[in-house]
């Protein structure tokens, strides 16, 4: 079970830093199309950041 226990918080790292990348690009202004190709994140995944990000300003 260790080895899949360490699979999955090395997954989770890459995601939060996949979300901290594309809550930067977002904030930058780029487009929702770039920040999923880049971030390779889901589209569905990038427009929920995007709203979260619209709510705080």
């Amino acid at each position: 079970m260790k080895d899949y226990d360490d699979a999955v918080l090395r997954y989770d790292g890459a995601q939060d830093r996949a979300r901290e990348m594309a809550a930067a690009m977002l904030a930058e202004g780029d487009s929702v199309e770039k920040v999923v190709r880049v971030s390779r994140l889901s589209e569905t995944d990038v427009l929920a950041l995007r709203a979260s990000f619209d709510l705080k300003r």
